[in-house]
C-alpha cells in the first residue's frame, strides 16, 4: 500500500485518547481521497471502446479508494472527530508527493495512462512485503511505512482504548447502498471499527499469505501489475505461491490514449475560451463533489450515493475536454487540472 513516514504511525501508536487519533484518520481521508485524481485522470485517458479491461480495473481501484476514504470518515466520526473534505488545502498538488510525508522520492504526475504510469501506481500502493509470483520482478527495501501499517496501528490502538473511544450514540454513519453492506457499514464499537479498518487494509495490499481480499479480488498493486505484466493474476498451483501472471490476457494498447497534458495548471488556458470553461466547469463540478462529500459525512449521510453520481458527471466533462484541441498545442487535448475553487476567493 501506500508509503508514509514512520513518524506517522509512531504518532498513532503514541496516542493516548481517541481525541489523539483524530488528526490521522484526518489525514487518512485525505490520503485515500489524493489518489482519485491520479486514477481518474488516466481512466479518462482511454479512448472510450479500448483498452476497456484496462479502464475496469482501473474504475474498480478507484471505486475501492472511495469506499476507504468512506470508512476512515465512519471510523473519525465515531471516535468524536469531524471529517473535513471541503478546503483548498484538501486538495493534493500535482507533480509532487502524497499527504502524511510520503515519499518524497516517489514524484507523482497527472497524466494519460501508460504502462510507466502503471508502474508509478504499483509503487504507490506496493506492500510492506508483496508477494513473489512468476514474472514479477524483486523490488528494493523501501525505509517507509506502509500506510498498511499505519492502519494496523489505529486497529491497534482502538482495541487498546476500548470502547470508551466510541461516542454514543455514533454520529453520522455512512451505510449507503452503493457499496456493498459487507463493506460499508456503521462503525459504532471496537469490533466494527476493527472489522471496516481490516478490509481496507486487505483491499489495499492483500493479507501476508495471500494476494487477494476476502472477496476473492486482487488487492490494488496486484490489479495494477496485471496490467504491467498483460495476464490476469490467477490461482496456479504449480507455481510458487500458489498465484501466477497467466490468467486471461489483459492488453493495454498505448495508442488507443488521449494525449492529455502532463500536470496541466488552468492558467494554461486563456480566460475566455472554451478552453478554459471548459476546464472552469471541471474544476466547479470537482470543488462540488468535495462539498457534497464534507456534507455526507457531517450530518447527511444520505447524500453520498448522489455525491458519488458527480464523480460520474466528471467523466462526461472529461470526454467533452479531450475532444477538444489544447489551444497551446494541437497535437494534446484539453485537460481536467483537479483545482479547488475557493469561494471566497
Amino acid at each position: 500500500m501506500i508509503r508514509i513516514q514512520p513518524s506517522w504511525v509512531e504518532g498513532v501508536r503514541a496516542a493516548a485518547s481517541a481525541g489523539d487519533l483524530h488528526r490521522y484518520l484526518q489525514e487518512a481521508i485525505k490520503l485515500e481521497h489524493a489518489t482519485i485524481p491520479l486514477y481518474l485522470t488516466a481512466y479518462f485517458s482511454l479512448k472510450p471502446g479500448c483498452n476497456d479491461e484496462v479502464g475496469r480495473v482501473i474504475r474498480a481501484v478507484v471505486i475501492e479508494e472511495m469506499l476507504h476514504l468512506c470508512i476512515a470518515a465512519n471510523v473519525l466520526n465515531a471516535v468524536g472527530g469531524q471529517p473535513m473534505l471541503d478546503y483548498p488545502k484538501f486538495v493534493p498538488k500535482f507533480p509532487g508527493p502524497l499527504p502524511m510525508g510520503i515519499d518524497r522520492d516517489l514524484k507523482l504526475h497527472l497524466a494519460p495512462m501508460s504502462l510507466g504510469q502503471c508502474e508509478a501506481f504499483m509503487d504507490l500502493e506496493e506492500p510492506e512485503d508483496p508477494l513473489r509470483f512468476r514474472a514479477v520482478e524483486a523490488a528494493e527495501e523501501s525505509a517507509f511505512e506502509t500506510i498498511g501499517a499505519f492502519y494496523e496501528a489505529i486497529i491497534d490502538k482502538i482495541r487498546e482504548l476500548g470502547e470508551p473511544a466510541f461516542r454514543s450514540p455514533s454520529s453520522s454513519q455512512v451505510t449507503a447502498s452503493w457499496f456493498r453492506p459487507t463493506e460499508l457499514f456503521a462503525v459504532t464499537n471496537v469490533a466494527s471499527a476493527v472489522a471496516a479498518l481490516e478490509l481496507v487494509v486487505q483491499q489495499g495490499e492483500g493479507t501476508a499469505t495471500s494476494p487477494v481480499d476476502v472477496e476473492g479480488d486482487p488487492a490494488h498493486y496486484y490489479r495494477f501489475s496485471e496490467i504491467k505484466h498483460g495476464y490476469r493474476l490467477v490461482v496456479d498451483s504449480s507455481a510458487p505461491g500458489g498465484f501466477s501472471y497467466s490468467g486471461d490476457q489483459l492488453d493495454f494498447d498505448a495508442s488507443k490514449v488521449w494525449p492529455l497534458v502532463i500536470d496541466p495548471k488552468p492558467d494554461r488556458y486563456k480566460v475566455g475560451t472554451v478552453a478554459r470553461r471548459m476546464v472552469d466547469e471541471f474544476n466547479r463540478s470537482y470543488t462540488t463533489l468535495l462539498k457534497a462529500l464534507h456534507e455526507t459525512f457531517n450530518g447527511k449521510p444520505h447524500q453520498l450515493d448522489a455525491a458519488i453520481g458527480l464523480m460520474y458527471d466528471l467523466r462526461l466533462q472529461a470526454l467533452a475536454m479531450v475532444a477538444e484541441p489544447d489551444p497551446a498545442d494541437a497535437s494534446l487535448c484539453v485537460t481536467p487540472t483537479w483545482q479547488y475553487l475557493d469561494p471566497t476567493g
